[in-house]
């Protein structure tokens, strides 16, 4: 068996010798200027999912927050979809909220459609989309084809898109992110800017995906 192995490893580098190994290019990444997420890296042209489940406690609106007022402040619009009409807006400065474009609706449907419009208008770099207080049922019942055909709208726009849902959901997502952190009751007291070093972003998956129509591979050698 080590001596199969061992051919295997030698055939390896054969082959790379030979034609090259592939080279997979950078992803362009949006800049969110929360350091939680950038020490991600969150993709731009790309679907975000940020899973924030109701066990998870205020991790997932930590960061909703955070994101929207760093952004703000820095003078960028952004589009929030609210697709339950959860989203409470007393928790920013009156300034941030110029700055904010909130779709509000009732319904996933709703809140999928209106994501569609914001996608292909790509004046706003960064669109959110906030489904963390669907039922579950109703997100169950969004096909597939819709998340794909988000996910190839923000790709041709370079729009960033974060998905906040309650449970992994975005098969298609090009990465995806849990946001939790030990949030107990006797600190809920607190600000958010008290609380935000207990967040915690973990990556459940991220996908690299190949430019299309490019050769990756390096020339042959003579």
């Amino acid at each position: 068996m080590p001596a199969t192995s061992e051919k295997i490893l030698q055939l390896r580098q054969l082959l790379a010798d030979r034609f090259g190994q592939a080279a997979f290019p950078e992803e362009e990444l949006y800049p969110t200027g929360l350091p939680v997420l950038d020490d991600v890296g969150i993709p731009r042209a790309a679907l975000t999912e940020i899973v924030s489940s109701p066990a998870s406690g205020a991790g997932g609106t930590l960061l909703l927050y955070g994101l929207l007022h760093v952004r703000a402040q820095r003078g960028e619009r952004i589009v929030m979809v609210d697709g339950k009409d959860a989203f409470q807006p007393k928790g920013l400065p009156q300034g941030d909220l110029a700055r904010l474009l909130w779709t509000r609706c009732h319904t996933a449907k709703e809140a999928l459609q209106a994501v569609d419009l914001a996608a292909r208008d790509g004046n706003f770099p960064l669109v959110i989309l906030l489904l963390t207080l669907n039922s579950a049922t109703e997100l169950r019942r969004i096909p597939s084809t819709a998340w794909h055909r988000l996910h190839m709208l923000v790709e041709k726009s370079a729009v960033a898109l974060l998905a906040f849902t309650p449970f992994p959901l975005v098969g298609c997502a090009r990465l995806r992110l849990s946001a939790g952190g030990d949030f107990p009751l006797g600190k809920l007291h607190r600000s958010r800017s008290e609380l935000f070093p207990a967040l915690q972003i973990e990556v459940e998956r991220r996908r690299i995906e190949r430019r299309p129509n490019e050769d990756l591979r390096r020339p042959l050698r003579a």
